[in-house]
């Protein structure tokens, strides 16, 4: 499924707040449905790394994505002023804020809309 099929789905699916559920951290705050994705691979990018470092999507809504850094855990202080999401299948990119990391799991907010790559990735 591609970016944009997956945003189609999400916005013809359930409205925000409508699938709440508690977890085990209390109640789900989620605005919009998410979808777990499969096999989607990208990088995560910001001027403070070296090289793009490759992730894969774990989750994707509209509004953000829980991405799998692989290899070493980035450091916090190299994400404070926020990452590039590239998207591989669709060769697009997202500036995000990045909401949480616990280990090499991070929870990204996109804060504007797919554009043409910025940089070479690879």
């Amino acid at each position: 499924m591609t970016f944009l099929e997956t945003i189609n789905t999400l916005l013809r699916g359930k409205r925000p707040g409508s699938h709440a559920k508690a977890g085990k951290g209390g109640a789900d705050l989620r605005r919009t449905r998410r979808i777990p994705q499969r096999m989607r691979s990208g990088y995560v990018w910001t001027e403070k790394l070296i090289t793009p470092r490759p992730c894969m999507f774990r989750d994707l809504s509209t509004g953000g994505a829980r991405v799998e850094v692989l290899g070493d855990p980035i450091k916090m202080s190299l994400l404070i002023d926020g990452v590039k999401l590239y998207f591989e299948t669709e060769k697009h990119e997202i500036a995000c804020s990045v909401a949480w990391v616990k280990g090499s799991m991070m929870g990204l907010k996109f804060d504007g809309r797919p554009r043409s790559p910025s940089r070479q990735y690879k």
